[in-house]
C-alpha cells in the first residue's frame, strides 16, 4: 500500500515538471518578446532545471522497473512513460508539428535579418501589417521592438509601439535584398550602409 502510494506521488511530481516544462516552451516566444526583469530570468532557467529533472527521473524510473521487475504493475509504469514521452516530443518532434504560441500570430509576409560578429537580429513583417524586431548580442542582450508597417510600392513605413531601432529609422526602401534606411531618422554617418538583407539569416559569421 505504501509502495502504490509512493508511486502515484512520483506520478504526480513528473507530471507537473513536465507539463511546467512543457508550458514554458510552447509559450517561450511570448514569455521572452514580452516579460523582462527577474520573472522573465526565473521563468527561462525553469526550462533548463525542469528538463534536467526529468532526464533524472527517466533514469530513476528505469532503473527502479528494473530492479523491480517481478512485481511489475501499470502504475508503475507511468513515471517512465510519461518522461518517455516528453523526452522524445523534445528531441524528435519536427518544428512544424510541435506547439509554439507563435503559431498562434498572424502569418509572416517577409522576413529580415542582420548578422554582426558580437550581435544579431531578425525582423519579421506579419500580414496583419504588425511587425516585430528581435535583437540579441553578447552578455545576455535580448532587446525586443514592436509596432505597425505599412508598404507602398518598394517604400516600408514603420510605426514603432516602443522605442525606435537606430539601425532602420521609420522609412526603409526595399532594394537589392536590402533594408535601406532612408529619410532623416538615421544617422547615416554612424550607420553608412545597410544592414538588413532579407530572408532568413544565413549565418554567415
Amino acid at each position: 500500500m505504501k509502495g502504490t502510494r509512493n508511486n502515484k506521488k512520483k506520478m504526480v511530481t513528473i507530471a507537473i515538471i513536465c507539463s511546467v516544462y512543457l508550458l514554458l516552451t510552447i509559450c517561450y516566444h511570448h514569455i521572452d518578446k514580452h516579460l523582462t526583469g527577474l520573472l522573465f530570468i526565473i521563468l527561462t532557467l525553469l526550462i533548463p532545471i525542469t528538463f534536467i529533472a526529468i532526464v533524472v527521473f527517466e533514469i530513476k524510473s528505469i532503473i527502479y522497473l528494473f530492479s523491480n521487475r517481478q512485481s511489475f504493475n501499470l502504475i508503475s509504469s507511468f513515471p517512465v512513460a510519461i518522461c518517455s514521452l516528453t523526452l522524445l516530443y523534445t528531441l524528435f518532434c519536427p518544428y512544424q508539428y510541435r506547439l509554439d504560441t507563435e503559431k498562434l500570430e498572424s502569418k509572416v509576409e517577409f522576413r529580415a535579418c542582420y548578422e554582426g560578429t558580437q550581435n544579431q537580429a531578425y525582423i519579421l513583417f506579419r500580414k496583419d501589417k504588425t511587425f516585430e524586431l528581435n535583437w540579441t548580442g553578447v552578455f545576455g542582450y535580448n532587446e525586443w521592438f514592436i509596432g505597425k508597417w505599412d508598404k507602398k510600392g518598394d517604400t516600408l513605413y514603420l510605426n514603432y509601439d516602443s522605442k525606435r531601432v537606430e539601425q532602420l529609422g521609420n522609412k526603409i526602401l526595399i532594394s537589392k535584398g536590402y533594408l535601406n534606411p532612408i529619410g532623416s531618422s538615421v544617422d547615416k554617418k554612424k550607420f553608412p550602409y545597410p544592414m538588413f538583407y532579407l530572408g532568413f539569416c544565413r549565418h554567415e559569421n
